[in-house]
């Protein structure tokens, strides 16, 4: 049962319901004061953006380097083999029929690739995805490429979901409640909601946190920004379970599956600590979960529809046994009739019967229609008919279940890394409120058009377009005019004092303050540098200056764009590496960081050459919203050497002159995904003389002192 309930408008009428819930959308819409949003130029805006993207992606494929595919027994192996036996097990190796392989991938959108072009440098193919969870892909080859794979470059286009949100966005063009429902997206609502009680918990919220809870509940629209640590996932968790427990209907989304996982576990720890009664079979994880959960898995929507058609399928297996029975007995009676006989006694009276069940159901015709029924399962009605739905943005653009449902609140967590096209769409599903977590000082979304108009649409974050703000003092100054509507959470736990210190001085203007004083039911406890296996210190970062080994930077030939090598940091990360192993360190409990796709590439290599597994090795952008104890970020710029003198440069991604915002949001990401140890390599000689005044330069000495 759900307390409080509130009025639940899937039980009117669609149509009526819209349109009671529009003129409620404009009456509430009247009272900002703001300068109106035209939203029809906005969704034009997003159209024309999305098509520059997919002409780009077109001609620009995505592409990744796998290592270490193993053969997995794919589903048609497994028909041979119980059609064949283990012969025709083996012999499938070399049929026509095609080999699985799984590779180590952290780029999840390859899953919607519809062919990828592969090679393993000797031979092409033309490849298919069958899955990706959990940072693995498995590939289906047209004929097996024998038992293993080394390395195997591929390439793909990845315009799917662009092109699925190309399609709902034009859409909603001719849908009139959306325009409105965008705008207070775009132009929060100052006006409130009714709310009649105070919101649940488990007692452990700080001020901040309660606070957005209440404001999630009396807001059209709220914008929590929360800096790494600060319990945005929890607090997330306690606002929908406050929703479900006013019979609220919910859509949670964010960007990747698992931090869809997450947000739908703290829901559940929420629900059960603030002691709120909602039916389990209420609440659905839709799609592809990312967390070998027993939870999530219980509410898998695959898994919920599959058991629905199991009881359906008994039920129409009594009602199919029944229909049979009769034509058993008209059988046996006609048979007696052939013969010249009448009937017997007991099968008039089972004839009798057998036909009295069947009128009870509307007769044979009636029933008949009801098997039938029953023999399937209208996925879309029984979308429809949860209380929470958990997915990502990219599933509610493209899966065609998601067609035109609506839900009283959406919650979007990871809302300043989401596309706005993305967030459109999700905040067109929102008849009441709307509630975007994130941090505008995290990375934003990102976008290869070169179309200038377009890049800067894509490549806009939520937060900085409504605020309109530039610099993280603009961002403050936005939020501390519009307390209405916005949420600053100040205090973190996660991370040990003495970064936090760090990151709060140069990210947020000294506003984020650590505490260590109870669990708040945060993301996770405050760690410090002395925990685990690791290096000890007061201090939990290191900078480890390689000015004095001289590094040189170097180009790859004949490589097109930057493809820069810094042979000297390279061995530096190598023995750290191989000193931390050394010392009882896990390889899974390390991540390597770089800012430069290519250098990824590079290090992998070396560390698979050096017998050394399991450590991660990506871009900043790989490690968006994940954590590892141990971190080493790698500037890896140096003065670049040649045939004449040593020449020093700056870069885009580490350029604010060039990148502006872009600059600090990527190295707070980068100094804050560390639990236990962060340790920075940078060659100081040639930081100082380019980058001295500059953001990065200014960051990494205040990090000497």
């Amino acid at each position: 049962m759900i307390k409080e309930p509130y009025k639940s408008y899937n039980t009117m009428p669609h149509k009526e319901n819209k349109t009671a819930d529009h003129k409620e959308e404009r009456a509430k819409g009247q009272q900002t004061d703001q300068a109106s949003v035209d939203v029809d130029t906005l969704i034009e805006q997003a159209i024309s953006a999305l098509e520059a993207e997919i002409k780009t992606v077109q001609e620009r494929p995505s592409s990744d380097v796998l290592y270490n595919g193993s053969r997995v027994q794919s589903t048609s192996d497994a028909v041979r083999v119980q059609t064949s036996g283990a012969a025709g097990s083996a012999s499938s190796k070399g049929s026509a029929e095609g080999a699985d392989f799984r590779f180590e991938c952290h780029q999840s959108n390859i899953r919607f690739a519809e062919e990828i072009q592969a090679t393993d440098g000797k031979k092409e193919w033309v490849v298919t995805p069958v899955s990706w969870e959990k940072g693995e892909v498995i590939l289906r080859f047209p004929e097996s490429p024998g038992d293993a794979i080394k390395e195997l470059q591929v390439e793909w286009e990845n315009d799917f979901v662009l092109k699925r949100t190309l399609r709902e966005l034009e859409r909603l063009e001719s849908v009139e409640e959306a325009s409105e429902r965008i705008r207070l997206l775009f132009e929060p609502d100052v006006g409130e909601l009714p709310v009649k009680s105070e919101p649940l918990d488990d007692g452990m919220r700080n001020s901040a946190q309660y606070r957005a809870i209440e404001q999630a509940l009396r807001r059209r629209t709220l914008f929590i920004w929360g800096p790494p640590g600060t319990g945005k996932t929890a607090t997330l968790g306690y606002i929908i379970a406050n929703y479900l427990n006013r019979g609220k209907s919910v859509l949670f989304v964010s960007n990747t599956n698992r931090a869809v996982d997450v947000g739908l576990l703290s829901t559940l720890d929420a629900i059960e600590k603030a002691g709120i009664e909602v039916e389990r079979h209420q609440l659905t994880r839709f799609g592809e979960p990312a967390l070998d959960d027993e939870r999530i898995h219980e509410l898998s929507f695959e898994e919920q529809v599959e058991e629905l058609l199991r009881r359906r399928q008994a039920g129409a297996s009594e009602f199919a046994g029944l229909l049979a029975r009769q034509e058993e007995v008209k059988k046996a009676a006609a048979e007696r009739l052939r013969k010249g006989k009448k009937p017997t006694p007991n099968q008039n009276l089972e004839m009798e019967l057998v036909e009295s069940k069947i009128r009870q159901h509307g007769g044979r015709e009636a029933l008949e229609e009801k098997v039938e029924e029953l023999m399937h399962v209208n996925e879309r009605i029984e979308l429809k008919r949860k209380q929470l739905v958990a997915t990502t943005l990219a599933k509610i653009c493209t899966s065609d279940l998601f067609f035109d449902l609506e839900f009283d609140a959406v919650v979007i967590d990871e809302g300043s890394m989401a596309s706005l096209p993305y967030l459109m769409v999700a905040a067109s599903r929102a008849r009441w409120h709307r509630v975007v977590v994130g941090d505008p000082m995290q990375l934003p979304p990102i976008a290869l058009t070169g179309d200038r108009e377009a890049r800067e649409l894509l490549e806009s974050d939520i937060f900085t377009r409504v605020s309109g703000a530039d610099s993280t003092q603009s961002l403050f100054e936005w939020h501390d005019q519009h307390p209405d509507y916005t949420s600053f959470f100040d205090t973190q736990y996660r991370l040990e004092a003495s970064l936090a210190d760090v990151i709060s001085t140069v990210f947020y203007e000294g506003r984020l303050k650590s505490s260590g004083e109870g669990d708040n039911g945060l993301d996770s406890q405050p760690e410090t540098a002395s925990a685990g296996n690791g290096p000890t210190s007061r201090r939990s970062y290191h900078l480890i200056d390689t000015s004095r080994r001289r590094p040189v930077l170097t180009q790859k030939r004949g490589e097109r764009g930057f493809q820069p090598v810094n042979e000297v940091h390279q061995q530096v990360i190598r023995r750290l590496i191989s000193n931390m192993l050394g010392k009882g360190i896990q390889p899974e409990e390390i991540g390597v960081m770089v800012p430069f796709r290519s250098v990824v590439y590079d290090l992998r290599t070396l560390l698979y050459e050096a017998s050394i597994r399991d450590v991660e090795v990506g871009t900043i952008h790989t490690f968006q919203g994940r954590e590892k104890p141990y971190i080493i970020f790698d500037t890896v710029m140096s003065g670049e050497g040649g045939n004449g003198p040593v020449r020093h440069y700056s870069v885009r991604p580490l350029d604010e002159e060039k990148n502006g915002l872009t600059v600090p949001r990527l190295l707070n990401v980068a100094f804050s995904r560390s639990q236990n140890e962060l340790m920075i390599l940078a060659d100081m000689r040639h930081i100082r003389q380019v980058y001295g005044n500059k953001f990065l330069g200014r960051l990494l000495e205040r990090m000497r002192h």
